[in-house]
């Protein structure tokens, strides 16, 4: 289960970059010098980390290196074995989301980490000097990339540990120059706050739709958003919009990375920071493309996320894309927060059913649809609730959103 000592070695000498004095990763309370770090990882090394169930601040980071250093290690949100015979080449083993269906086991090796750090460097141009704020959890991709891209040019950590909208825009407004958010996260910070930013490098704006208006008005607030667009196959971000660019809903391909709309419309990738296989499935080849669960598009160069493959609602034989759906309907100024499914009809075959946060009536909402959306789009049922159902990362749950649509009537 252990990897070869020499070659851990290896692993831990390019990942920590950082000079011993500069401080790698602070938390409110707290601050881990990269000294410190290595410190901790000659005490802890040689021991089978087998699993890493972090929370967000300074000893699971050092967990988090513990586990890298001591073989394959499985990061997750609970307890739970390395199953599967794992290569050894393995770097870690992460958990998709499993927003619409169950989750997978997705090792990433040595080799992926080390061409998503250093194609990032390259892409965002970020280096030592730079500090990145994250509040994700640390088990998903899209927090654990910024800890290995950061501690692989020698830069900092700003970990919050939980996300909180102010305490996220006034850590916006210090020293930090890079953040990672999701759109969901990025709503709440604008409506929450109404400060203008300056003194930051990127904000990278991922991990769902982003609703139209939602970068045009950030953008006007002083932060300098950027799409961007990955996976837990991916090591977090394929492709992100380059930095200085003008506002745009689509990104460009990091390098390293190649990119295609396969027939059916969907993307993908290959590359050198591209999984090999779920564990305990075939491997891939190295040539071999992966396809996404997602489809897209090119404009000029550039790839634009058109929606999830999986979240299509087929109803009355229309494809029917619930983003858009979610897109106009957020638009009232008396909705919270908005989640389209599809639910079984014998008359459509699926209907559009719509959850809502917010203190809109079902006829308003009827008619503000009727005027920004196609007939087929508008939706036959809605549903107020409480609070949008959501995973751990902000994502709409949409399997709880469907339980929802199926056991209520309006």
């Amino acid at each position: 289960m252990t990897q070869d000592k020499g070659q851990n070695q290896v692993v831990i000498d390019w990942l920590i970059n950082g000079h011993p004095e500069r401080v790698f990763v602070t938390t409110p309370d707290s601050a881990l010098t990269y000294q410190e770090l290595s410190a901790a990882l000659a005490n802890r090394r040689g021991s089978d980390l087998a699993a890493v169930v972090p929370r967000r601040d300074i000893a699971s980071v050092v967990e988090i290196f513990a586990g890298v250093a001591s073989g394959p290690v499985r990061i997750s949100s609970r307890e739970g074995s390395l199953g599967d015979v794992v290569p050894q080449d393995v770097m870690t083993i992460l958990s998709t989301s499993g927003t619409t269906g169950k989750s997978k086991l997705v090792p990433l090796t040595i080799a992926n980490w080390r061409a998503a750090v250093v194609a990032s460097a390259q892409h965002l141009g970020h280096d030592e000097d730079d500090t990145w704020l994250i509040a994700m959890p640390l088990h998903h991709v899209g927090g654990l990339s910024v800890l290995f891209r950061s501690a692989f040019v020698g830069g900092g950590v700003h970990l919050l540990p939980r996300f909180d909208a102010l305490s996220f825009a006034d850590a916006l407004s210090g020293d930090v120059t890079m953040a990672s958010v999701v759109p969901t996260m990025l709503r709440r910070i604008l409506d929450q706050d109404t400060r203008r930013y300056a003194g930051l490098k990127a904000v990278l704006v991922g991990g769902g739709p982003i609703p139209a208006g939602l970068l045009e008005e950030a953008a006007d607030r002083g932060l300098p958003v950027l799409p961007t667009y990955g996976m837990t196959e991916t090591c977090a971000q394929v492709a992100t919009l380059k930095p200085g660019s003008a506002v745009e809903y689509k990104a460009d391909l990091l390098p390293g990375v190649e990119a295609m709309i396969d027939p059916t419309g969907r993307i993908a990738l290959r590359g050198g920071q591209v999984f090999d296989g779920y564990l305990g499935s075939p491997s891939r080849s190295t040539d071999e493309w992966f396809v996404t669960g997602d489809f897209g598009a090119f404009e000029d160069g550039a790839l634009r996320i058109l929606g999830r493959a999986d979240d299509v609602i087929v109803t009355g034989g229309e494809n029917v894309d619930p983003s858009v759906i979610e897109s106009a309907v957020e638009g009232h100024p008396d909705v919270d927060g908005v989640m389209v499914v599809g639910v079984a009809s014998e008359e459509w075959g699926n209907e559009i059913v719509c959850i809502y946060q917010g203190t809109a009536e079902r006829s308003e909402l009827a008619d503000w649809s009727s005027d920004r959306l196609e007939s087929f789009e508008i939706p036959k049922r809605w549903v107020r609730v409480e609070s949008i159902p959501r995973t751990a990362l902000g994502k709409p749950d949409r399997n709880r959103g469907r339980e929802i649509a199926t056991n209520q009537s309006g």
